[in-house]
Parts: structure tokens; C-alpha cells; sequence
């Protein structure tokens, strides 16, 4: 099986059992595709947290954000390399290594090198002024 963003035009492979499948819809779907979503989320932003059902609340949302974006850092970990002491070639320290997430630091707490992708240092004059 296989969809479109935000499980627009799903399709059975091979595609010839699309048309001859009927599945009835679970989850009611946001109108207006992708578009809907996007509106849907700036009202809710307007409305504020809590204050209008949405079909990706928050609460999930970021949780799942999170989760995933720990999957880039876990990606981006596994490459990173330092030169091994005989000069000989290069050692991994990130590979296969578990990651521990301390949200409320905002970092990584058992391999440093890779916190240098959750948050960057801007140059000078291209701050975001907080």
C-alpha cells in the first residue's frame, strides 16, 4: 500500500487492486488535503492550545516530532568521525551507540559531538534578537 502526503490517494500495489478494493474510512479526513491541515493548524494556533479540536493535536504531534527528530540525530551521530591515534584511518564513537534525550537541557547527555545539531550558533548580526 502505498499514499500521498497526509494519506491522500491511497493505492494497493499492484495498483490494478486499487479500484477493485473497497475499505470503508476509519478517520474522518481533514478537507482539503494537505491545504486543510496548514488552515486548520493557524486557526488552532489563533485559537490557542486547548481551545479548538484538531486532527494532530499537540499533545501527539510533539512526541512524535521529537521522537523522530532523535532519529536524525542518531543518523547524523552514526557519521561522525576523529582521527585514531596512530594516524591511521578514523574511529566512529557514534555508531551503534544508544542516545540519551534530557529534554528539559535540550541535549543529548552521552555523546556530546552530536548536540551540535539540535542547536546551531548563529553568525554575527543573523541572531534570532532572544
Amino acid at each position: 500500500m502505498m499514499g500521498g502526503n497526509y494519506g491522500q490517494n491511497p493505492q494497493l500495489l499492484p495498483t490494478s487492486k486499487t479500484g477493485k478494493t473497497k475499505v470503508k474510512e476509519k478517520y474522518t479526513r481533514v478537507p482539503n488535503g494537505a491545504e486543510g491541515h496548514y488552515a486548520q493548524w493557524v486557526e488552532a494556533s489563533i485559537a490557542g492550545l486547548g481551545n479548538m479540536e484538531v486532527s494532530s493535536p499537540f499533545e501527539v504531534a510533539c512526541p512524535l516530532t521529537e521522537s523522530l527528530l532523535m532519529a536524525n540525530l542518531a543518523i547524523r551521530g552514526f557519521d561522525i568521525r576523529e582521527p585514531r591515534a596512530d594516524g591511521k584511518g578514523f574511529n566512529y564513537p557514534g555508531r551503534y551507540k544508544k542516545l540519551l534525550w534530557d529534554d528539559s537541557q535540550m541535549r543529548i547527555t552521552n555523546f556530546d559531538a552530536v548536540n551540535q545539531f539540535v542547536k546551531r550558533e548563529y553568525r554575527q548580526g543573523w541572531n534570532l534578537g532572544v
